[in-house]
Order: structure tokens, then sequence, then C-alpha cells
């Protein structure tokens, strides 16, 4: 790095300093060389802290300028040329809103009718580029496929601006309109039969097209999806951060560009590195850990907002548990209201009861969208300080956090982070307009592992595409591949539009499940001819183990379920719609008696893990397999047999209306969508429709609302602003 890199920033670390117009001439001189523009922009974009303390700062704004940065140029006293340079490069959605260069290379590229696959920092603004083509209204149907709820959440407050144009649809169960924009995850885009028109779609963190183990199984389905949407359209852009460049042949086969603006940042970034001495477990590790992250803490205070990164929920929990108990952190009445709801409704003891308190939360996963969703809102709002998270916060949702502590240098138990993850995380920090300086402070080392090519298999058909990919592929596999799925054609066990039609299972479990049931078809017959909604407790715990005999189901709810006992109970748990606050207190009385290490907080953990990962989200999808599976094997041999389509649609939604669990993410937590569906069932049109039950909401009055609490009915307020 350059000596006058090095000095410019000690000049903008001393807050004494006051030569400016010395330092502005030396930031012209170092424009002028052309010899590290990176570097140049960098010192500019810190400069920008400061600018008010320089008598001249129309210099500032004529180097922004220069650079493309034209968002940050003033608009009040810039030049002709500047204003003239705004006129151009304003965005189609909003006048005062202003593209910088490379923004307007992206876009207009596009709407040139380029396909665009783009690798940028993280505070490049690749989302206000989605935004703008929108705004273009130059599609009927643009499909946006992000890999989370909490993106599709964050994207459809986004574009509720252009609900006069479009419908912005975001579930499988809404009906589309003439025109609309689709915000879906892989597997609803997969899901959802009624997109047949697609004018352009978008693929967000395409990154996520490259498997990262062997059976990969929602990389599989993004594949899927994009050789579906590609199939009905051929325009698109893909965006994700900084990657090393695409898997050689893909540009060509696409007929796409792939553009690499890995140097252009719209905000600068102080690097602080904690070594650690302690080597071993997490716990002797945590404690060097904890007094690194008290002393930044309290050095940061209170005024900043703080994203704190660890390798997993488990752990997320725990370190707000020991920041609350070091009482390092002062309690507000801030969140006194939402302490309440969370106590309530799952347990007063549950560590982010406490934590919101002391403006304090974290962030992942498994946690209830509609409460994952407020608290981000809360971190924007300055009302929570400091956000502990695991990756899912990194990957694309927006906060306002000037600090970013990387605790765990894991991204799992032991894989280490690698470059392109630590970028991720990083560069979380700062924000446009917000901040234009965030702090990283890294315990451990920096990674040293190059960042990665991406490969997009189902284009490639590489060594990477597993046999469930290639399967789907169909006559399209190369000739290369054609034996790798040769074995699917050669058995008869099972037809291959069975195997295909399951897509994102492993076809070899779905095969060895039919050779088993083969085997005990007479015995297992009697336990397996039921249909309807309510199986008898027999019939359920028969299919319990068939689930953890052949789907590896312990594996899928995060260790959350050991046996196909367990199972059985819990499923009945949720047929009696039992509550997540009396769940979590029998699930915690249980193991407490077992191990007295054993806390709410791992009760909480392991209730929402076995809830969205196992009955909302992989259950539903191998019963539907497995009900097919068997109504072929026993039709076969001439057995009656059953159908659990109708049981895996409904444990899905647990038992209530669909619409209360589409209503989730909405923003109105399942607690409080009971309440309004159980008092109004009378007055809406289709119980069971989202969009039928948006429109009574739409149309009901504050006052109808009496049987809500006050903090309740903020939450359909807030909802409705979007809906």
């Amino acid at each position: 790095m350059s000596a006058w890199y090095q000095t410019s920033k000690k000049i903008l670390d001393d807050t004494s300093f006051s030569d400016w117009d010395d330092f502005l001439i030396s930031l012209v001189n170092e424009f002028n060389s052309h010899s590290n523009e990176a570097l140049v922009q960098d010192i500019t974009i810190r400069a920008l802290e400061r600018k008010d303390e320089m008598p001249n700062a129309f210099i500032l704004d004529h180097i922004l300028g220069e650079l493309g940065l034209f968002p940050y140029v003033d608009k009040e006293n810039n030049t002709s040329k500047d204003k003239f340079r705004r006129s151009i490069f304003t965005t189609p959605q909003d006048e005062s809103k202003t593209f910088h260069i490379r923004q307007a290379e992206v876009f207009h590229r596009i709407m040139n009718g380029e396909n665009v696959i783009l690798s940028a920092p993280t505070s490049f603004g690749k989302s206000l580029i989605i935004e703008a083509l929108v705004a273009s209204n130059e599609f009927n149907n643009i499909v946006i496929v992000v890999p989370t709820i909490a993106l599709i959440d964050e994207l459809k407050k986004k574009l509720f601006k252009y609900k006069d144009k479009y419908k912005i649809v975001t579930q499988v169960s809404q009906e589309p309109s003439d025109r609309n924009v689709f915000i879906l995850t892989q597997e609803r885009v997969l899901e959802y039969s009624d997109i047949e028109f697609v004018d352009f779609f978008i693929i967000d963190e395409f990154y996520k097209l490259a498997p990262i183990s062997k059976n990969d199984e929602r990389c599989d389905r993004l594949n899927l999806a994009f050789r579906a949407l590609h199939a009905k359209c051929k325009r698109f852009y893909m965006l994700g951060p900084k990657i090393n460049g695409l898997v050689s042949g893909i540009e060509e086969d696409l007929r796409c560009t792939f553009l690499k603006f890995d140097s252009y940042v719209t905000v600068a970034t102080n690097e602080f590195y904690h070594p650690l001495k302690t080597k071993g477990k997490d716990a002797l590790v945590d404690v060097e850990r904890d007094l690194i992250l008290k002393s930044i803490l309290t050095s940061i205070g209170r005024e900043e907002q703080t994203v704190i990164y660890c390798k997993s929920p488990q752990r997320v929990s725990s370190l707000m548990y020991r920041l609350l108990r070091e009482g390092l952190l002062t309690s507000d009445d801030n969140n006194n209201d939402l302490a309440k709801w969370l106590a309530d409704n799952f347990h007063s003891d549950w560590s982010l009861v406490e934590g919101v308190k002391h403006g304090i939360a974290y962030h992942h996963a498994q946690l209830p969208r509609a409460v994952s969703a407020l608290i981000v809102d809360l971190f924007n709002e300055s009302k929570i300080n400091i956000l502990i998270c695991t990756s899912t916060l990194i990957e694309g949702v927006n906060t306002n956090a000037k600090n970013i502590v990387i605790y765990d240098d894991c991204i799992t138990k032991r894989t280490k982070l690698d470059m392109f993850t630590f970028n991720n995380i990083s560069g979380r920090s700062g924000r446009m307009f917000e901040h234009f300086v965030g702090n990283v402070y890294i315990f451990g080392n920096k990674p040293q592992i190059e960042l990665p090519f991406i490969d997009i298999p189902v284009i490639t058909q590489s060594e990477n595409a597993s046999e469930s990919l290639l399967l789907h592929l169909g006559e399209d596999v190369h000739e290369e591949n054609k034996n790798k799925v040769k074995k699917f054609y050669d058995q008869n066990v099972l037809p291959m539009s069975l195997l295909i039609k399951h897509q994102g299972i492993d076809p070899n479990k779905l095969i060895k499940f039919a050779e088993g049931l083969i085997e005990r078809c007479n015995s297992w017959n009697r336990m397996m001819r039921w249909d309807g909604i309510y199986p008898t407790s027999d019939e359920l715990r028969h299919l319990s183990n068939i689930l953890f005999d052949y789907f590896n189901i312990s594996s899928m709810g995060g260790g959350t379920v050991r046996s196909a006992s367990q199972l059985h109970r819990k499923l009945l748990d949720v047929i009696n719609k039992v509550d997540d606050k009396e769940l979590i207190t029998q699930n915690y009385n249980y193991w407490n008696k077992r191990d007295k290490t054993y806390t709410v907080d791992d009760s909480v953990q392991a209730i929402f893990n076995f809830k969205k990962n196992l009955v909302n989200y992989n259950l539903p999808k191998i019963i539907y397999a497995v009900s097919d599976i068997q109504e072929i094997i026993f039709k076969r041999f001439e057995y009656s047999f059953g159908d659990y389509k109708p049981f895996a649609a409904t444990l899905e939604n647990f038992y209530y209306p669909p619409a209360i669990n589409s209503l989730e993410e909405f923003g109105i937590p399942n607690q409080v969508a009971k309440k309004i569906v159980e008092n109004n069932r009378n007055k809406i049109k289709d119980i069971d429709s989202i969009d039928s039950v948006i429109n009574f909401l739409i149309a009901s009055s504050e006052s109808s609302y009496s049987y809500l609490s006050e903090y309740e009915l903020g939450f359909v307020k807030k909802a409705l602003s979007y809906m």
C-alpha cells in the first residue's frame, strides 16, 4: 500500500488536522497520476466524513465527480458539469436518486439487451439496479429469485411503491395479475405453476448456483429454477458479491457479459485484527474472545450500531447470554412492549426477552419470520444497538451497522471462513449516506484462501453436477454424464417420472424406500392404507419410522429430533395444535431433567428448528414422495393404498388455514394471525387464500381489531403499510 495512502489515512484520523488545502492538492495530484484509482477512491470517501471542515470542499466534489461517485456530489453547490452529470445519471425511479458510474453502466447495458452477471462489493448498490429495472416499466412479468425469506421481505418493502404498476407476488398461493413482480425463493419458482410468461428474471446471490457439498439440494433447486426460467426467457441479470470469475464456457453458453467491479466501493472500511493466543475448543477460546469483545464494545459505546457474526444459532444465543451476564449493557424502556410480548408467547426466561430490554438482540434462520423482520427494523431504527447473527443476515439483508465484529472465524463447526465469505461479512460495515467509513474487527487471522470461480452445473454439467441434478436434465444430459444416471434408467423399481417429479430429494433414497416397501408389502399395508389429515397414532408412528429409517430426518432438524419415537410425539403435538409456549416448556422440562446444562434457550431453539426446518419445509416434501411411492407399489401388488397428500399440506401449515402461515411473511406473527382468522372466519371470503385475507385486512377499520392488544395491532399496521 502506498506511502501517500497511509499518510492520508493518518491525516483523516487526526481530529486536530486543519491544513485542508494541502490535503486536497495532494489528493488531486494522486488522482492525476492514475497510479491507483481504488486507493484514491478510498481516501476520497473517507474525506467525506470531514468535508464540513474543508473551506474548498468543491475540490472534493470535483474528484467525486471524476470518480463517478455522483450520489455523493453536493447537490446545492455543484457546477454546471455536475448538474449535467446528475441529469444523465438520475435513476428512473426517483429524481432525487443518482447512479454512480458503474451502476449506470450495468443498468444501461441491461436496458440495451445485454444479459449481465455482476460481481461487485457489498456496498456497490447492486439492488438499486433491481429497483431501476422495475421502475423502467419495460417488462410485464419480472421474476426475482432470492435465497432467503428475509430477502423476500426486504425486497417486497422496497418495491411496494410500484404496486400500482405491478402486483408483488411472494407466495405460491397468490394469484398473479396482468403485470407482476414475482419475488420468490428457488423452491417457490419450481412450485409456482402459474408463471407462464416471463420477460426478465433476476437471480440475487447467484454464487449459490455453485454447490458447496456433494449433495447440496438447495443448490440443485436453484440450478433447476434457473433452467426453468431461462427456458421461458433469455433476458436476465444475476448479481452477487466479489468472486474471481465464472467457470470457462458459461459466458459463451449463456450469451452474457460478466462484469467484475471488485474495487469500486462506495464506503471505506477499517480492519482491526485481534490474533488469538488460546487454542482448543470454543469454550476455552471464548474466554479470550469475550475479553476482546468487551473491550471493543466499551470503546464503541451505544451510539453506533454493531453486528457480531457467529457461526451457529447456538453460538449466537450463548454469546448474548454471556454479554447480558457481564453487566456491560444498561436497560432502557425502548423495547419493553416487545419483551413482554416475547415472554407471553414463548418463554419469560428466553434470553432474547432480557436482551431486547438492554438494546441487544440476535438474528438467525430459525427465528419466526415476523420476529426476525421486526428485530432488523428495530436495529435499523437504533432501538437495538447490538445484533448478534449468523450468516443469514449477512446474505443480502441491509442494516445500518457501522461496526462488524467477526467473532467466529468459521462458517460451520470446523470450516474456516474463506476470503469470499469474509468479504461478504465485512462488506456489511458502513452504508451509503449512513456511514462513510465502517469498522471490521476480526478475531483470529484474515483468510488466505483465494476467491472462487463460480460454476453453474446445470449449464456446464461438470463434476460438480449431482446425480439428482443430472437426472432432471432428461435428454439434455451430456454424453459423458449418461453413465452417472444410467442406473436410474436401468432400474425398474420406480418410474422415472416419479423420480423427476420429486426434485430435491435424493433419488437413491426414494428407490431404497421403494425396495424396502416391496419386501414388506404385506406386513406394512395395514398401517399405510390411510388417507385424510388425521392418521391414527399407530399409523403416524409407522410413518415416523419410515421417515427416520429412509430419509435421514435427524440431520435435517439440526439434531432436534433424535429418534422416530420423538418425531412421532412431536408430530402429535402439531396435530393437536399445541402452542409454542407449551412446546418450549414441555421440551425444556423433559431435557433439563436429563441434563442440567440444558437451557430455556436450547429449548426455544429446538422448537423453532423443528417447526421451521422439518414441519414447514422438509417433512411435507418427503411425505408427498412417500405417498406417491406407496400408491405405485401397493397398486402393483394389488393392495389398497393410502393418500397422504392432504396430511402433508395440512402439516406444512401446522393444522391452521394456510393464510396464517403466509401472514408471518408479511410481518404478522402466527399468534396474532390466529386471532385475526379465528375472530373473522365468517367475514373472510376464502379463509385459505392469502389474497382473500389480505383484502379483508385492507378493508377492515382499526376499531375492528378490539381482540388484539395495542402492541399486537402494531404488527398489523406495519404489515398493512406494505400490502
